[in-house]
Formats: C-alpha cells, structure tokens, sequence
C-alpha cells in the first residue's frame, strides 16, 4: 500500500482571503522561530523576511540587490518544515517595505515565500485551503 505524503494544509486567511504557509526558520545556533509567510507565486526569491527577521537568523550573508520595493538585503537562511522532514539552507532577501504589504492582507505575516522556495515542495489548493506536501523528488 504506497504511503501518503505529509502535508501542511492551511485555510486561506487575510482580506483578501490569500494562501499561507507555516515555516521555522532555525539560527545558528538553533532558536527556532516559527512564523507564517504568505504565499506569492510571482515572487522570484525563495523568501523575503523583514530586517530585524534577517539579522537574527541569517547563517551568512550575500549580495544586495534592487526591486521594486527599494534595497533586498541577501542573505542564507536555514528553512524548516518538520511535518514535512524539509530541513534547507537557501538564499532569502529582507525588505521591511514588502513585509508590511503582506501584514496588510493579515497582521500574522511574517514575510513571503515566492516560487523558488515553492519548487522545493508539491503545492496546490482549492476553494478553501492551500496545501503544501513532500515533493515527489524528496
């Protein structure tokens, strides 16, 4: 009988109604943090925290670029979803302009995760909820 994947699944919520997901983001030195991040599938970086977010939990440093929204500030972060056995380390970006955005859809979003952290998982949703899982690649 083939196992079913864990899978995160989460009620849309916000004005408007926008998909979530539940991540750690894990230091250095092992403080966990866990925080929500809307779900944007049109942001090109794998997860945009805020400032404060960044200097706490950032594993090392990386290049500044430009957007839209002003200076994203680079660096590594390490990413977690137990239910899910996701433990990474990938580039993230802070920009408090674009974290307040977010907060306006719902006041518990602590940053956005685009499609490069999304590709790392199996994602979908339907009227009701958004759902992340195992990707079939593990």
């Amino acid at each position: 009988m083939p196992v079913l994947p864990s899978e995160q699944r989460n009620v849309y919520k916000g004005e408007p109604a926008r998909a979530w997901v539940r991540l750690q983001l894990i230091s250095v030195s092992d403080r966990i943090q866990e925080l929500e991040f809307l779900v944007d599938t049109g942001n090109p970086c794998a997860i945009i925290v805020d400032s404060m977010t960044m200097q706490s939990l950032r594993w090392r440093d990386s290049v500044i670029t430009d957007s839209d929204f002003g200076i994203l500030e680079g660096g590594w972060l390490r990413i977690a979803i137990p239910e899910l056995a996701l433990d990474v380390r990938t580039l993230g970006y802070a920009n408090d302009s674009i974290v307040n955005v977010g907060k306006r859809s719902h006041p518990e979003f602590a940053g956005l995760v685009g499609l490069p952290f999304l590709r790392m998982v199996e994602y979908g949703g339907d009227g009701g909820w958004f759902w992340i899982r195992s990707s079939a690649d593990g």
